[in-house]
């Protein structure tokens, strides 16, 4: 009996049909994912759930690049799984895989490295950051692979049973989160399940999107620092986490630029900084030079002193001399008396003679001496107290015949 052809090819559309619901439900991965499988066959174990062959945790694939904004989220790295036991050390790349995979697929955060490249460039300090539990002994691998969340994990057997300890040190706060996870063993579904649960939290709680810097310089090799933190020389671009922040931008020989800026998640500062050559401007004199002469011409011209003046030294004889005189004056009075009364001076002519020399000697005095201060009290308060300088000039002359000379002139000034 001949089977019908319509019959035939709805069984071959029925199969195929079928195929894919089939094989989901042995939990395969149909995607096509290459990179995952790659992983897989090269012992990685990254992208690959737990129990995969159970189909329990899902595909564990990385969807963190499809996030908006992940060119500012916080970068991430695992360093690696510390498994003394043989039993722990057999799942460790089954857990390093899930892991790490867990912590991208919560879209909070961006791959800094992956474990292969973690050793690599960490080198010889790879075994001492593996076994690091402090911030004091990761902030020097979190540099090195620009890692905002660096996480650490041991696997190990303990008095509760096997423990997962896992360390999340975070580079903007600069401190050290710890989580703890128990199970039966190292290969338990569910026990693998939870420390994944946990890290996924502990990546969510911490990660914050970044804020992009731009600084722009006059200065090529000038230093351009956060707080303490160099981000680089001349004009550089810096993902900082949000909040305020120091900027701080210096060269030699320039001065130093400081502004408080506030950085917000998500969005993009520029900064354009003009550093100013230290010292005096190239056009002008020196500050202080110019501080110097403003003083100057406020306190006014300075003459000499007044007991410098001769003026005032014969002001002073004039005036003793018009005291001798009255002096003098008042000396004759008691000289010349009446003694018998009868309104006659007892004096002889020689007494007499001599008197009137004496009264016009104080008399002289007294003309002599008022004239001499009078005329140096004059001399000192209205002829001006500062001497011109001696100047001279040089000058063309005409003649009126068409032709032009020299002539010399002399300007002597000065005050008595």
């Amino acid at each position: 009996m001949r089977t019908p052809v319509v019959y035939v090819v709805g069984l071959l559309a029925l199969a195929l049909a079928a195929g894919p619901a089939r094989a989901q439900g042995l939990g395969l991965d149909l995607s096509g994912d290459s990179s995952t499988q790659s992983n897989e066959q090269q012992g990685t174990g990254e992208g690959t759930p737990p129990d995969a062959e159970q189909g329990g945790l899902g595909l564990g694939l990385d969807l963190s690049s499809g996030t908006p904004g992940a060119d500012l989220q916080p970068r991430f790295a695992l360093v690696g799984l510390d498994t003394p036991e043989r039993a722990g050390a057999a799942a460790a790349k089954r857990w390093m895989g899930w892991l790490q995979s867990v912590a991208l697929r919560t879209g909070r955060v961006a791959r800094a490295a992956e474990p292969s490249e973690v050793r690599e460039q960490l080198a010889s300090d790879y075994e001492s950051a593996l076994r690091c539990q402090e911030a004091s002994c990761l902030s020097g691998p979190a540099d090195t692979i620009d890692a905002d969340l660096l996480t650490t994990a041991r696997l190990a057997l303990e008095d509760e049973g096997w423990t997962l300890r896992l360390w999340t040190y975070d580079r903007d706060r600069g401190v050290v989160e710890t989580d703890v996870v128990t199970g039966r063993k190292p290969t338990d579904s569910n026990f693998i399940r939870e420390a994944g649960e946990v890290l996924s939290k502990r990546v969510t709680a911490l990660a914050r999107p970044r804020s992009m810097l731009k600084v722009s310089s006059n200065v090529s090799q000038a230093v351009v620092r956060v707080g303490e933190r160099m981000l680089g020389v001349g004009t550089v671009e810096a993902k900082l986490p949000p909040g305020e922040v120091q900027l701080i931008v210096e060269a030699d020989e320039y001065s130093t630029y400081t502004k408080t800026l506030t950085l917000v998640s998500g969005e993009t500062q520029e900064v354009a900084v003009r550093l100013e050559l230290n010292g005096p401007a190239p056009d002008g004199p020196p500050a202080d030079a110019v501080a110097g002469v403003k003083k100057k011409k406020s306190s006014g011209p300075s003459g000499p002193s007044v007991f410098s003046r001769p003026a005032l030294y014969t002001t002073v004889l004039g005036l003793a001399a018009v005291g001798a005189g009255v002096a003098m004056g008042m000396g004759l009075q008691g000289k010349v008396q009446d003694a018998n009364g009868d309104g006659i001076m007892d004096v002889s002519r020689a007494e007499y003679l001599a008197a009137r020399q004496q009264s016009m000697i104080a008399t002289a005095l007294m003309a002599g001496g008022g004239a001499v201060a009078g005329g140096s009290l004059l001399w000192l308060f209205i002829v001006p107290a500062r001497s011109e300088p001696v100047s001279s000039s040089v000058a063309p002359v005409s003649n009126g015949k068409g032709t032009s000379g020299t002539a010399l002139h002399f300007v002597i000034g000065g005050s008595f």
